[in-house]
């Protein structure tokens, strides 16, 4: 290769990575960890009895970059949406927005306590539009 075309095809890849870095700041619920969900200190705790679960659930059954366990499900955060929406759309009772999937499966708390949980997930952000799933 000459010199020429190497710097074309490294110029590219540096054209990419400020893409992805401009999506990254562009996306700001991609930038919401679940540490930062469980330890809100406002309004209702509707993260009860969280519990870091990452090592053990991403680490050997689901393919996400953090997870907690709490009173009112589990929650796993992904890359990316579309591997949020793949792993949710296996979950039989679960709800899932932008990067993070949460699962009520073998969970005692009541359905009103899971939906004030979801609420307050989706009410990160100012500009959720959706519903919630019917689970009474």
């Amino acid at each position: 290769m000459n010199s020429r075309h190497t710097a074309f095809r490294m110029g590219g890849l540096a054209f990419v990575v400020l893409v992805l870095a401009g999506c990254s700041l562009l996306d700001p619920q991609g930038q919401l960890t679940l540490h930062d969900l469980v330890n809100v200190e406002e309004g209702v705790d509707v993260t009860t009895q969280a519990e870091d679960i990452t090592d053990t659930a991403c680490a050997t059954l689901i393919d996400c970059v953090e997870a907690y366990s709490t009173a009112e499900a589990n929650y796993y955060r992904f890359d990316s949406r579309d591997d949020a929406e793949a792993f949710g759309s296996s979950v039989e009772d679960g709800f899932v927005i932008n990067y993070i999937v949460m699962d009520f499966a073998g969970k005692d708390a009541s359905v009103q306590e899971q939906l004030h949980a979801m609420q307050m997930l989706a009410g990160m952000w100012n500009d959720y539009e959706g519903g919630f799933p019917d689970r009474g």
